[in-house]
């Protein structure tokens, strides 16, 4: 029997599997993501191992409107690489689409670390903490107006979001960093809001924790 599940094991293929990815991109480009989607799902099963694979389809599942789908293929790739920056920005946009604006920040500031260079985690960082803060203002209206908002939205975030607050603020006392370089000022910059940010969404929760418990 076990000589007979080892026949039935596909054998990985590399060069078809990159030619149905390349089929994917061109469908993308005209806007045929459903297209595009079969061919990618084609393209993982002749290399599950592929991490492109992954990516690709990750971004596919973002343009179908399916944010949850997209975020499992966003993990996988991270699986096989931690350190993509395609699939990091993958994960935090997922997570964006999916409303979870706090991981969804993390992420990005993530890639960010990564790679300064890229805009699209500048941009995430800006998009995220905006929905973040319009969320807030919401909340704060609807208290305004005597309504009382669900305590169990009001849960604390730092409780998960601690660990990348130490890691910030370690990041800002590494000397290496306090070489003049344009490089080093743009992280060091970007850290320093990531922890105000934070400190100030530990305070508007604890608030929040205070007046929901009276």
């Amino acid at each position: 029997m076990g000589r007979g599940k080892e026949q039935d094991q596909p054998t990985s293929n590399p060069i078809e599997a990159k030619k149905h990815r390349d089929e994917a991109t061109g469908h993308l480009k005209n806007g045929n993501y459903e297209r595009a989607l079969t061919s990618l799902y084609k393209a993982i099963e002749l290399a599950p191992e592929e991490k492109a694979a992954y990516v690709a389809r990750s971004k596919c599942y973002l343009l179908l409107g399916e944010p949850r789908s997209a975020l499992a293929d966003a993990e996988a790739a991270l699986k096989l690489d931690p350190k993509d920056a395609k699939a990091l920005l993958r994960k935090a946009e997922a997570l964006y689409y999916c409303g979870e604006f706090e991981m969804s920040l993390v992420h990005y500031h993530r890639g960010l670390r990564t790679r300064p260079d890229l805009n699209d985690f500048r941009l995430g960082v800006q998009k995220a903490q905006e929905a973040i803060e319009n969320t807030i203002g919401a909340v704060k209206t609807v208290k305004k107006t005597g309504k009382r908002a669900a305590s169990k939205s009001a849960r604390p975030v730092l409780g998960q979001l601690m660990s990348d607050k130490i890691y910030l603020e370690n990041l800002i006392k590494n000397p290496d960093l306090a070489i003049a370089d344009k490089k080093n000022d743009i992280v060091v910059k970007q850290a320093q809001e990531a922890i105000r940010f934070l400190e100030n969404r530990e305070e508007f929760w604890r608030q929040q924790q205070t007046a929901t418990g009276n």
